[in-house]
């Protein structure tokens, strides 16, 4: 919606919006596969497409579970702030994926570089590294025994 509203300002013939890019390249990717594995090239390029869609809703979910905005007086929810979103910090994260676990500050500085982002100790952190947590939210129960206690220390006012 907000690129919707913004594109029309920006004098940039309709063609040029980014979604349409977005859709011709998938478009070209799947022919390119098509062209090099036939059927069985489209169809692993449909699975690969599927595990990285995957991969990224379940790095959202892992960095932003039990965490949520309090609704303002003005009935508007309070700014995206640090307790917003769980970090990852550690070596293996940081070092896999280029300083993305630091995730509360990529939220308050979004123009920041990611080996820029910064953390501080008003940022909730998860207790082991973004890969280990994944694998620990394909279990629910053991991912709410470990999480939900942590989720609720940061559930209260900032001090």
């Amino acid at each position: 919606r907000a690129e919707n509203r913004r594109f029309p300002q920006s004098g940039h013939p309709w063609w040029r919006h980014p979604y349409y890019a977005y859709v011709v390249g998938a478009a070209l990717a799947l022919i390119m596969a098509a062209i090099i594995g036939g059927i069985t090239g489209v169809i692993a390029a449909l699975c690969l497409a599927g595990l990285a869609q995957t991969q990224l809703m379940l790095s959202d979910y892992v960095q932003h579970y039990g965490l949520s905005r309090r609704i303002m007086e003005n009935g508007k929810p309070e700014p995206v702030g640090a307790r917003h979103s769980w970090n990852a910090p550690h070596l293996m994260s940081s070092a896999l994926m280029l300083n993305a676990p630091r995730h509360s500050n990529h939220h308050a500085y979004p123009a920041r570089a990611f080996p820029a982002l910064r953390l501080s100790d008003d940022m909730p952190m998860l207790p082991r590294s973004l890969p280990v947590m994944a694998c620990v939210a394909l279990y629910p129960r053991l991912w709410r025994r470990v999480m939900d206690p942590l989720s609720a220390q940061w559930q209260q006012p900032a001090k």
